[in-house]
């Protein structure tokens, strides 16, 4: 994951008002979506943000299952942290409540958190409502990121992006979003919208 990512040559197409929250210039922080498909990209933009302020912290949240414990110990070590939990199913505690408080505590506090709101199952692309409320309560901008370079894809429900070693790459980070309680019925359009130009853009 490592050799494929540091090995491809990106560009970095991101709009001016993103760049300072992802970077918190102003010490306010981003809440960073992108679709479940581009896992493997994202480190990516983290290594991009941080050398740009050091003192950056950033919180991903995954399931709360094996999957997502071998996603900690995979990315622990580049300085991402995680917080598990997903949507409580069939009465199922998964962590979804815990999760969603911590979340909101740690953007309070000027983290970055990262989320893909069609994950960790699905259905593909589409938009889990915490991720609005988060928005809202947290009084954080969202910035939806697009990201595609050479790669393959799996045959599964993410159509999961592969990256490939020595290839292009290509990211974009598109206008932040601000959820308001006037907006916040109509908003969910908006953002899926935004997120698929984004992806179209990388990939152009």
């Amino acid at each position: 994951m490592k050799l494929t990512l540091q090995t491809t040559c990106w560009q970095f197409d991101i709009d001016p008002q993103a760049r300072s929250l992802l970077t918190c210039r102003d010490g306010q922080p981003a809440l960073v979506i992108f679709w479940h498909e581009t896992l493997i990209l994202s480190p990516r933009l983290w290594w991009w943000a941080l050398p740009q302020n050091p003192y950056l912290t950033l919180y991903v949240l995954i399931s709360k299952n094996n999957d997502g414990r071998l996603i900690s110990k995979i990315v622990n070590p580049w300085r991402i942290w995680t917080v598990q939990g997903s949507a409580n199913k069939n009465g199922q505690d998964k962590g979804g409540a815990t999760a969603f408080r911590k979340l909101l505590k740690l953007s309070k506090a000027g983290h970055l958190i990262a989320i893909m709101p069609d994950g960790p199952r699905g259905p593909r692309h589409h938009l889990h409502p915490g991720l609005i409320k988060l928005a809202l309560l947290a009084k954080t901008k969202i910035v939806p990121v697009g990201a595609y370079c050479s790669s393959i894809r799996l045959n599964n429900w993410d159509k999961l992006i592969i990256p490939l070693p020595f290839g292009k790459g290509k990211m974009v980070c598109r206008t932040p979003i601000e959820v308001t309680k006037k907006n916040y019925d109509t908003i969910e359009t908006e953002i899926i919208n935004q997120l698929h130009q984004a992806n179209q853009l990388a990939q152009s």
